[in-house]
């Protein structure tokens, strides 16, 4: 009989063993479900049919693409942005201080003047060299080289192209050929970019164009005013105060001729811009939709999960309660 009664024991305790088993993979399924808001056995909740599931997951995949090109394609535009509002400050800044300047200044006011033109040159040309994800935003198709020559190159070049010029308006007229003369100084030495950028890819067909490089006829402009400005800080013209005064304002002129087409060049950036910001608003609810299909498709119910959890937890108390009681019963028929 004791040996009957102990198969019997671990019969009952391997049986109660695997329903335990069982009740904690229950709870254990069901806590999850109300953690997570998702089905634990998605196949089963979807009958084993994975097609729409798939399809959103897809769309989803090259949702967030498209999203990545749209937040790189408004960081360039921002980018862009932001360097041409500085190098319209510089020229603008540039202007009223030349402008500014006594009928009858002294060679170290004028000096003092070309020095400010030569660092706002460089301000301007280094604001046309940024970068943004990993590549140069007014480079044109060239996205790993610099848009423009380093400052003292161009500035080095030009005072070598008016080092024969002896009146103001003939060192004006030289500076704006080296800057605006197809095939002069600008566009062999000055610009090391290539042609506009391909339009910017926005997802769903759509796109933006991005077509400002700094060989933009506005930007040359302006880089011809502050170049032509920061030739006061060298020999051009030296001794010739006179000479000197008229040609900080042309410079003063040739600046502010640029203000106007430098506000065009901004407003054809803010309406990429915009563009870009309307597409980043459409990708974002389209993926928003995506994500609630998908949640839809395999959403758990919380009532049901709460009520299975529920459940599962008292036959599992129910079941701990069984154990204890015929392993005490046991004991007791052992000890007999």
């Amino acid at each position: 009989m004791p040996a009957f009664r102990s198969l019997g024991d671990l019969s009952t305790t391997f049986l109660l063993s695997r329903q335990t088993a069982t009740l904690k993979a229950e709870v254990a399924r069901r806590s999850t479900e109300l953690s997570t808001g998702r089905v634990a056995d998605v196949s089963q909740a979807l009958r084993g049919d994975f097609r729409a599931l798939g399809a959103v997951e897809a769309r989803l995949g090259t949702a967030a693409a498209e999203q990545l090109a749209i937040a790189e394609a408004g960081g360039l535009a921002a980018a862009a942005q932001q360097a041409l509002g500085e190098v319209q400050d510089e020229a603008g800044r540039m202007a009223s201080a030349m402008l500014e300047l006594p009928f009858a200044p002294t060679a170290a006011a004028l000096t003092r003047a070309g020095n400010e033109a030569r660092a706002a040159f460089e301000a301007a040309v280094a604001a046309l060299n940024i970068r943004h994800a990993d590549r140069s935003v007014f480079a044109g198709t060239a996205a790993d080289a610099p848009a423009l020559a380093s400052a003292e190159a161009m500035l080095a070049d030009i005072e070598a192209a008016v080092a024969g010029e002896t009146t103001p308006a003939g060192v004006a007229a030289a500076v704006a050929a080296w800057f605006l003369d197809p095939g002069g100084g600008f566009e062999t030495l000055g610009y090391t970019g290539a042609g506009a950028m391909a339009p910017l890819a926005l997802g769903a067909g759509e796109t933006a164009a991005f077509p400002v490089t700094a060989a933009d006829p506005a930007l040359r402009e302006a880089l011809a005013g502050l170049a032509l400005g920061a030739l006061l800080a060298g020999p051009t013209l030296a001794g010739d105060t006179e000479a000197r005064v008229a040609l900080g304002r042309a410079a003063a002129e040739r600046a502010l001729s640029a203000q106007s087409p430098l506000t065009e060049l901004r407003a054809r950036v803010g309406a990429t811009e915009a563009r870009i910001a309307r597409a980043e608003a459409r990708a974002g609810a389209e993926r928003s939709a995506l994500e609630i299909a998908r949640s839809e498709l395999v959403a758990a119910d919380p009532y049901e999960a709460a009520t299975r959890l529920e459940t599962a937890r008292t036959q599992l108390e129910t079941l701990f309660a069984l154990t204890a009681r015929v392993s005490r019963l046991s004991l007791m028929d052992y000890l007999r």
